[in-house]
């Protein structure tokens, strides 16, 4: 920290940081535009100028943009100079003359960091009266709305876009007043990181154009902290609600996972919760339903409950919360529960479990990742399934910036500087994976094949890293080389990292990714292993004792069962249909808790709607065993008087308790449940500790979930009563649903249900709400349940000798799964391929392969799996091993277990 004055007032602010850093941590205002906090400066918006003196006999100082300039002991500067005043107004009033007068119809009014810098520069006046510059907007997707007019040319998406996210199809054309950021041609944005344009941009060139239906002002929602369900990152999010309606999801920042960006899955997926149909219970007798209120619900069940002498089975689900899952757990008890996963993905699980808890080896964060400069990839494609990971691997890639920074004495701000010095330098990452990844274009070397190719390859790697290789076949020199180039330079890391997962269900490829960090960490390396599960509570759902969906179907066979429960767990998209409806016919009682209306719904005697993620509070736990809470938005039951949805923790604990009335089992409060769990499960003690309880006060106040400028609060149910409505009241969190209470958070800013700076309204106010300030330094970033656990460092797994099969036969091809970030998840699916129209489904074949069947990219192929037909689109590859076939497993009506299965009767598909 060194000491600089201010307008001759002293200031303590961190060296490292630019002068425009400095001003916004201590609480002071200056104009921006260009500068980002992970995009550096460019000083292209001349907007931050402050006026710089010698020393204190200097009365006529110099004008220097801030954010390009470097801080040093007792510097002396000006911000409310009248030169600089002027100049700021006058840099301002340039940016506007061309800028449209549409603030009243633009969706980023309220929430604009343009509105937020003309009103500080006290600019109102418009005395451009001549023609203004007209651009042509361009259709970029269903997500993002671009209108060029109201660009000021800060740069800022071109630079986040091409050189942060990696983007191919996006950039900057033209020459002076006629720059245009957008792409050669209409078309949807490819970049898995596209919607992040939106909080870039710093006007409202770029808005969110999937809540147009739902849209409202800014201070017009009620917001409520919550954590993404996309994948096992559990990034930060706020979520922005009104009339029962989800209309705004805003990236929440997190140091140790998500910082200041969403992945597309995460800032628009969540829209899915807009169109669940599913309200109320009901009783389903051949094929007639009868719908239920709460209490004759629980009258039935219980007494359903009491009548029955035989097993009572419940099947978890790793898209349930914590609480969930364990009060199904304990409803069922220990020999009757199942977590709901594939057997093989279930050991899958239980190993990344254990490799976390005992492993030895550090598994780095989300933003960690990026301070690694060799990193090997088996066998995961991260960019379809943890993508935010992926993004932070583009970080590490071109780490070289730091040391760059280190070794030329260059602060990492002046990016400009940095980039010109590295040139074409990067850090080395490899791959290997079935078929082509989105990373390919910043790999050093990739290597593609089958399953069985990619665990010999990995091996090999495995045994050079232990010196037990020696290839003497010819035909095999080139796999050497390529193994020798990647050991070498893991060897030769300062800091290597290992990512791999669980996209082909294979414990052999965790076990390898494992022995290849023990092995490095052996030689004194720092390694760091990312392993990623499929979806967000895996780890979580780990951690509670459990039978495989095997032994429940055994059990079904077996004996006589009275009632299965499932909880949030579609089960045909694990299993074939066939398979599943001979199972559940065996059962007399079939008990399904869901918020979606899926087969196993339809399938069910007894349905019980519960509450999605957005209108529940629960903790989930991620990939590095981080436990992390999320609250819900809204009360359901406040708009819809006859509806009756539930947490699914509280209609299992309303079953188990026999609570018949409505109002009690409301008053069973989500602490209560969590402090069950701790005591029903030694992991899970910590699990108060992930938010503070539903006691804590701000000066004796709940935490406001609305701004105060809210309105419109007493004619929203005009239509239904005059009478304004009572607002529900939250037993659960320290939250109020309403803008009642405090709304100074600072001291809790991790659960800042929204951002707001005075005279900031736009979320880049959270760029001077300082995460340097010292009462910031215990920024909330989730509870480890491992930190502090005594790891048993357990030795190599065995790993047997691969071969791999030259021989192809290509009447059989074998399915390899394939994913998508957009598609593949399942709670939106149905929302990206239905409602927004968005079908990336699609089969993958090696263009031999296509050349011998006659098929060409686009063509329909038919294929039969196990006596079932299938039909999609064929997208050719290069990369995809012959005699192979790369299916959306889980999509589309093709089950999960489809692993490792045989399509045949591959053909053509005329219409």
């Amino acid at each position: 920290m060194v000491k600089i004055y201010i307008d001759k007032k002293s200031f303590f602010v961190k060296k490292s940081d630019n002068l425009l850093q400095a001003c916004l941590s201590v609480g002071i205002n200056i104009p921006f535009f260009c500068w980002h906090p992970v995009l550096g400066s460019i000083g292209s918006c001349r907007q931050c100028a402050v006026k710089i003196f010698r020393d204190e006999t200097d009365q006529l100082g110099s004008v220097v943009m801030s954010c390009m300039s470097e801080i040093r002991e007792g510097i002396r500067i000006s911000v409310i100079d009248s030169d600089i005043k002027n100049f700021q107004k006058s840099i301002i009033e340039l940016m506007m003359l061309n800028h449209p007068h549409d603030c009243p119809v633009c969706s980023e009014g309220g929430n604009c960091h343009l509105q937020d810098m003309t009103v500080l520069n006290k600019h109102h006046i418009r005395r451009y009266r001549y023609t203004k510059r007209i651009f042509k907007n361009q259709y970029l997707g269903p997500f993002v709305s671009h209108v060029m007019n109201r660009c000021i040319t800060c740069y800022r998406c071109s630079r986040y876009y091409t050189d942060y996210a990696g983007g191919k199809d996006f950039g900057v054309y033209g020459s002076s007043n006629k720059i245009y950021f957008g792409r050669l041609e209409d078309g949807l944005l490819e970049s898995e990181y596209s919607g992040n344009l939106i909080d870039i941009c710093p006007t409202g060139v770029f808005t969110d154009k999937s809540n147009i239906q739902n849209f409202h002002r800014k201070w017009d929602l009620q917001y409520s902290p919550s954590i993404c369900h996309g994948c096992s990152i559990g990034c930060n999010i706020n979520l922005g609600e009104r009339l029962g309606k989800l209309c705004r999801i805003d990236n929440r920042y997190n140091k140790k996972i998500n910082k200041y960006f969403l992945c597309d899955l995460g800032r628009f997926g969540c829209n899915y919760v807009n169109f669940t149909s599913v309200t109320k219970p009901f009783l389903q007798e051949n094929n007639k339903k009868k719908f239920l209120d709460y209490s004759n619900t629980i009258k039935i069940i219980t007494t359903i409950f009491q009548n029955t002498s035989n097993s009572i089975l419940g099947i978890g689900s790793s898209r349930a919360s914590i609480e969930s899952n364990m009060a199904l757990y304990n409803l069922v008890g220990k020999e009757n529960f199942s977590n709901g996963m594939l057997p093989e993905l279930d050991e899958c699980v239980q190993l990344i479990k254990n490799i976390v808890k005992d492993g030895g080896i550090h598994i780095p964060s989300i933003s960690e990742i990026e301070e690694y400069d060799v990193i090997l990839i088996i066998s995961e494609d991260i960019t379809q399934t943890a993508s935010l990971a992926a993004l932070s691997v583009r970080q590490a890639v071109r780490g070289i910036y730091s040391h760059i920074s280190k070794n030329n004495n260059i602060p990492l701000w002046h990016i400009s500087a940095i980039k010109n010095i590295a040139q074409d330098q990067q850090n080395t990452l490899f791959i290997i994976n079935g078929s082509e990844t989105k990373l390919d274009d910043i790999s050093s070397l990739c290597y593609f094949g089958s399953i069985e190719q990619q665990l010999y390859f990995s091996t090999l790697i495995l045994d050079h890293l232990n010196n037990d290789i020696n290839i003497k076949n010819k035909d095999k020199r080139s796999i050497f080389m390529k193994i020798d180039l990647i050991t070498k330079a893991l060897c030769n890391a300062k800091k290597p990292l290992i990512i791999s997962g669980t996209s082909y269900n294979n414990i052999d490829i965790l076990k390898i990714s494992f022995n290849i960090a023990q092995s490095l960490q052996k030689k004194g390396l720092p390694v760091g292993l990312a392993l990623f599960p499929p979806s967000a509570n895996n780890i979580g759902l780990s951690l509670i004792p459990s039978i495989s969906l095997n032994e429940i179907f055994n059990i079904i066979y077996c004996k006589k069962v009275d009632i299965l429960v499932i909880l949030e767990n579609d089960l045909y998209r694990l299993y074939e249909s066939s398979f599943l409806d001979k199972i559940l016919k065996k059962v007399n009682t079939i008990i399904v808790l869901d918020h979606q209306n899926n087969r196993t719904v339809m399938r069910s005697n007894i349905f019980l709607p519960c509450t999605n993620f957005s209108e529940s509070s629960g903790n989930i736990v991620n990939y590095e065993a981080r436990i992390q809470r999320f609250f819900q938005i809204n009360d359901p039951n406040l708009y819809r008087k006859k509806l009756c949805k539930l947490e699914s923790w509280r209609w299992i604990q309303a079953i188990k308790n026999k609570i018949y009335s409505f109002s009690s089992i409301i008053s069973f409060t989500i602490d209560k449940m969590m402090k069950l769990c701790s005591i029903w499960n030694a992991f899970f003690k910590k699990i108060s500790d992930s938010s503070p309880s539903a006691s804590f006060r701000i000066k004796g106040q709940k935490i406001a979930r609305s701004p105060i400028r809210f309105s419109g609060r007493a004619a929203m149910f005009t239509n239904k009563d005059i009478h304004e409505q009572k607002p529900s009241v939250d037993l659960d969190s320290m939250f109020s649903f309403s803008m009642e209470g405090s709304s100074q958070t600072e001291n809790n800013f991790s659960f800042s249900p929204f951002l707001w700076s005075p005279n900031w309204n736009s979320n880049q106010s959270f760029y001077k709400s300082s995460i340097n300030n010292k009462k910031f330094k215990k920024i909330y970033e989730g509870i480890l349940l491992f930190q502090n656990h005594k790891k048993k460092i357990f030795s190599d797994f065995p790993i047997k000798k691969f071969t791999i099969n030259k021989k192809n036969n290509f009447s059989f091809f074998k399915i390899i799964p394939y994913y998508k970030l957009l598609g593949s998840e399942e709670m939106s699916q149905n929302y990206f391929i239905k409602t927004v129209h968005m079908n990336f489904i699609h089969v993958k074949l090696n263009y031999l392969d296509a050349d011998r069947l006659k098929i060409k990219n686009d063509d329909i192929l038919q294929f039969q799996i196990n006596n079932i037909f299938f039909r999609f689109p064929v997208q050719l590859s290069k990369n995809i091993s012959l005699s192979h076939i790369g299916l959306p497993l889980g999509c589309s009506g093709i089950p999960i277990v489809f692993f490792n299965k045989i399509a045949i009767n591959l053909t053509k598909y005329n219409k």
